[in-house]
């Protein structure tokens, strides 16, 4: 099965025992490059492999790797890198809830609407200018098509402390975003 995933995300299908490539994977090359990293993006929330991006999208391995780098470094992080002040929220601004509110507002999402749930690891606050400014490092999401459960979330990325915000899309978005601290399975 996870054999498949990785054949149709990567756009090759067996047809007759032989492998054929679909013209989006053979048009990778020709892609922007802001288009070119939203396709590997894309592949690093999917889990895939160092192989199976460079193959399926025709991309060097230091390309793969030097995305990696700026998936993995988040936005907050990347703004403690520059040279002036972070363009993040400061701590204080993004609620802070318990495991049990969090499950409520992923039980109350609408069945006819499509979400999507962005999940960020959150760490301790770092001082900047006399301001604590919210940290965290962004490590995936997903859509859903209506409630879901906390478990969703632990069994992608597991236990921890976590930013989460739910993005809707008609209207378009933030519905909600918060932080949650001591998220397990339920």
């Amino acid at each position: 099965m996870a054999s498949l995933a990785t054949e149709l995300a990567n756009g090759t299908a067996k047809t007759a025992g032989r492998a054929t490539k679909a013209s989006a994977t053979s048009n990778a090359v020709a892609q922007s490059p802001g288009e070119l990293a939203a396709l590997v993006f894309e592949r690093f929330e999917q889990r895939q492999s160092l192989a199976e991006i460079v193959i399926g999208l025709r991309v060097t391995p230091d390309f793969v790797r030097a995305m990696f780098d700026q998936w993995t470094l988040g936005l907050t992080e990347g703004q403690q890198r520059t040279n002036r002040e972070p363009s993040a929220p400061l701590a204080g601004d993004v609620e802070r809830v318990r495991p049990e509110k969090l499950a409520a507002l992923l039980g109350s999402l609408s069945a006819n609407q499509i979400t999507r749930i962005s999940v960020a690891r959150a760490r301790d606050p770092f001082a900047y200018s006399d301001h604590d400014f919210l940290s965290v490092t962004e490590i995936g999401g997903f859509h859903v098509s209506g409630p879901c459960d906390v478990n969703e979330i632990v069994s992608r990325f597991g236990p921890g402390a976590y930013r989460v915000t739910a993005y809707g899309f008609e209207p378009a978005g933030i519905r909600w975003e918060i932080v949650v601290e001591g998220l397990r399975h339920g």
